[in-house]
């Protein structure tokens, strides 16, 4: 290739990268970590400096490689840190202490490490990382999702079924993680 072809392919590869970012192809289907409004604002004010990832306590935020359209930026492919404040330091009181809302806490260390705001701050009841699945013909029953679900937001249905309330839910996997058939899954939120 002579430097008039080269030229030209880099001028062209510059306008096609250009024209794919303008139309949208190539936009992330991913799961972003908590704190993402509005994923043309993350993708746009992420350096792709990677302290999210340093800090996450569970491993579960990586950084994507397989998307153009958001190279380098990170995603939750595991799920989040959560913590319980205990209504009475007993252990013995504690062994049934059933989780809710009002004392689950994210971690949050990624927002906290977000050199950019490109992660922001959000009241609990705002955050929204990803929509539960359950798929019925994996799923076994084993109610172990509703067990663990930080923000009580898994409860059964009448026919047995684990069931979502999407409203208390905030999409932080927990559930998918310790699912032993792998029945439960979760799609980005789009909101």
């Amino acid at each position: 290739m002579n430097r008039r072809g080269f030229i030209v392919s880099i001028i062209g590869l510059f306008a096609s990268t250009a024209l794919l970012t303008l139309i949208g192809v190539g936009k992330s289907k991913t799961i972003r970590p908590p704190g993402v409004v509005d994923e043309d604002k993350f993708v746009s004010s992420c350096i792709r400096c990677g302290k999210c990832v340093e800090v996450c306590p569970t491993g579960g935020i990586k950084l994507d490689y397989l998307n153009f359209y958001t190279l380098g930026t990170p995603v939750l492919e595991g799920y989040c840190a959560f913590y319980i404040q205990l209504v009475e330091p007993s252990e013995e009181k504690n062994v049934h202490f059933k989780r809710s809302r009002e004392n689950a806490e994210l971690c949050l260390r990624c927002i906290d490490a977000c050199p950019t705001s490109a992660l922001k701050r959000l009241p609990l009841k705002k955050i929204k990382i990803s929509i539960p699945k359950n798929d019925k013909e994996k799923c076994t029953k084993c109610y172990i999702c509703v067990a663990i679900c930080p923000f009580d937001a898994i409860s059964v249905d009448n026919e047995g079924w684990p069931s979502f309330d999407l409203d208390k839910c905030i999409g932080c996997k927990q559930c998918a993680i310790l699912c032993p058939p792998r029945s439960i899954t979760h799609e980005p939120y789009e909101g």
